[in-house]
């Protein structure tokens, strides 16, 4: 299987991702063929990944602007299911870190859920991204099997595409935040196999913190929807705290039955690598 990439210009082209978002989402999640359209010929980046001529995956990001700030948003990416887990999403964030940079972005932002870390690892550990910013209950109540039941809350990932930071990851000479001896500021328990968490800490001031979160949060929402509902109230908790006080989130760590976020309380310009 070779699969290739490209970016999406033409009306053909773009026609392709209606069923091909239907397919990796739902019919009702698909943008119409003529917002694509204005979209891309407005600045829009649009990304497919082919088998052969087939669209098996799709990317796109517009322009957005925030507090004074232009960046680009990448909305959306998805592959059809017997393409997933093989490392393409990563290239496909590396090509449109190219394509952006070639227009003039230094940023681009997207949002995921803070309890799915299978994402927050191509996010964090992968790309080199940073999270500074929460918000809760970004997109209302949803009734897809991911967000049934619960708010859906969201970290903002930003990511610096011309730091020295992103050039280090996308090399592979990465600087790994030191967290030894850093303080828990969530702690858990084991009930009948689900990780349930318990007591917090909302007063820890060291450079260095680490947050865990469940593993396989969906197998949580599957064993005990109350566990999981205790789980979103207490990382929002700590998370908006910390990051109000100045803490970025920068590294997962992996554990047998929760997966640890690292905190850090440093000045941006340190964590990107800048003077």
């Amino acid at each position: 299987m070779s699969i290739t990439f490209r970016i999406l210009t033409t009306p053909e082209e773009l026609e392709q991702l209606v069923p091909l978002e239907a397919a990796v989402w739902s019919e009702d999640s698909a943008i119409p063929h003529h917002m694509t359209l204005t979209i891309a010929k407005f600045g829009g980046l649009f990304i497919g990944a082919y088998d052969n001529e087939d669209m098996i995956g799709f990317l796109y990001s517009f322009p957005g602007f925030t507090n004074g700030e232009s960046h680009l948003c990448s909305h959306m990416m998805g592959f059809l299911p017997a393409y997933r887990k093989q490392g393409l999403g990563v290239k496909m964030k590396w090509l449109q870190q190219e394509e952006a940079l070639r227009r003039g972005h230094t940023k681009i932002t997207w949002t995921y859920d803070p309890l799915e870390t299978v994402n927050g690892f191509l996010n964090l550990v992968k790309l080199g991204g940073v999270v500074r910013s929460y918000y809760p209950n970004c997109y209302g109540p949803l009734d897809d099997d991911f967000n049934r039941g619960l708010p859906t809350d969201r970290f903002l990932v930003d990511w610096y595409i011309d730091s020295k930071r992103v050039d280090g990851y996308r090399t592979g000479e990465t600087a790994v935040p030191m967290t030894e001896g850093a303080p828990h500021i969530l702690h858990f328990a084991m009930k009948e196999g689900v990780p349930s968490p318990e007591q917090m800490e909302l007063d820890r001031q060291e450079p260095v913190l680490l947050l865990p979160v469940p593993a396989h949060f969906q197998a949580v929402k599957r064993a005990d929807m109350s566990i999981a509902a205790a789980w979103r109230d207490k990382t929002r908790s700590l998370f908006q705290s910390y990051f109000a006080r100045g803490y970025t989130v920068t590294h997962l760590i992996r554990s047998e039955d929760v997966v640890y976020y690292v905190l850090e309380n440093r000045p941006l310009s340190e964590l990107l690598g800048q003077a």
